[in-house]
């Protein structure tokens, strides 16, 4: 581990959609829930095709045994080997952003990882193995690891790449995750660790409340917000006052509305609008709610590419088109993720990027 901070030696989280390496997938296993892997499969095996002509696809695994099984698949389908490779790493669930690691760039080329404690969503679920999964891909890649002070989630994290940090105060600053942490000892460690400087927080929606509507994080940013660029938010709006969720959103609107970037620019904001889709699964009896917690704005950013999660709604070609008119230089693609979505995420949620060293 090493011993100054990333910012000391010059590094900072790029924007989503600046050149990606690579991206990192955890298979889903049957230990999860029985049949996790059939039910889910056919997803991961539509990301790995998407993504893998135009990046590389690295993706974590149980053992050889799992390995062999999902590269037979890859072969069946058609998808090939190409720029795909393999990890075996011990792992509690698929989630990827969350208990991933979270790279960061120099300008000089170097890419190192930013090691954040994780705790299952403020110890809702198993996260033992998860946790060490930053450190284990550091020293699989031998590129310098940077273990941070707190406990924080990929999910509830959203950049501009020019030092405007976005998130909520529920999935952060909260006795779950940094006890007795004040919000400017985690702005100061944010500074050190990720190179943010300027900060945007929400107010969000905290446990039991979120518990209404299958909201295991507390309101992680990527389900209300996401930066397309260094000024534009698409953001997640419901006219349907019934919808639990709601409330939450339109004071998240009224915050981002009187925001402003790191240079004082007002956010120029982009309604997406938000599914009702509604779980069938009995693998997801946690919930007090049979509202999935879906979301548009839970997409992830490739190189040339934007995986999009559909559901099967009246609003999913609606809600691709928007999308696609803030990524032109991109081909916007929607991956169906019913069977995801019932286990609390979707696009966003398991996948993480890997930046490509900055060239000068």
């Amino acid at each position: 581990m090493e011993t100054m901070t990333p910012r000391a030696l010059g590094y900072r989280m790029p924007a989503e959609w600046e050149p990606h390496e690579g991206t990192w997938l955890q298979w889903p296993q049957d230990k999860v829930y029985r049949g996790y892997e059939l039910k889910l499969e056919r997803i991961w095996l539509n990301m790995v095709e998407t993504l893998h002509d135009h990046e590389n696809v690295h993706i974590v695994v149980s053992g050889e045994r799992q390995q062999d099984h999902i590269a037979d698949q890859l072969v069946y389908h058609n998808i090939g080997l190409k720029n795909i490779d393999f990890y075996i790493l011990p792992t509690n669930d698929v989630w990827a952003r969350d208990n991933g690691p979270i790279f960061v760039v120099s300008e000089d080329g170097g890419v190192a990882i930013t090691d954040w404690s994780f705790n299952g969503w403020g110890n809702r679920f198993s996260y033992d193995l998860d946790d060490q999964v930053p450190s284990l891909i550091g020293e699989q890649l031998d590129i310098p690891v940077f273990k941070a002070p707190m406990v924080l989630e990929g999910g509830a994290v959203g950049v501009n790449g020019k030092g405007t940090f976005l998130a909520t105060r529920t999935s952060i600053i909260d006795a779950y995750r940094n006890p007795g942490m004040s919000q400017d000892e985690i702005e100061s460690v944010l500074n050190a660790y990720l190179g943010v400087h300027h900060f945007i927080w929400l107010t969000g929606a905290g446990r039991g409340e979120c518990d209404r509507w299958g909201d295991a994080t507390d309101s992680h940013i990527d389900i209300i917000a996401r930066f397309t660029d260094e000024s534009t938010v698409l953001y997640n709006r419901s006219d349907n006052e019934s919808d639990p969720r709601c409330s939450m959103l339109v004071k998240s609107y009224d915050e981002l509305k009187d925001a402003t970037t790191e240079s004082g620019r007002p956010l120029n904001m982009v309604p997406l609008p938000l599914p009702d889709v509604h779980q069938t699964s009995k693998m997801t009896d946690w919930r007090r709610s049979t509202l999935a917690d879906a979301a548009y704005s839970n997409y992830l950013i490739a190189n040339n590419v934007v995986l999009v999660p559909v559901y099967g709604h009246a609003d999913d070609e609606r809600a691709l088109k928007i999308i696609a008119e803030h990524f032109s230089d991109r081909e916007v693609i929607g991956i169906e993720v019913v069977a995801l979505i019932e286990h609390g995420g979707a696009i966003g949620c398991v996948t993480q990027p890997q930046p490509l060293p900055i060239r000068n």
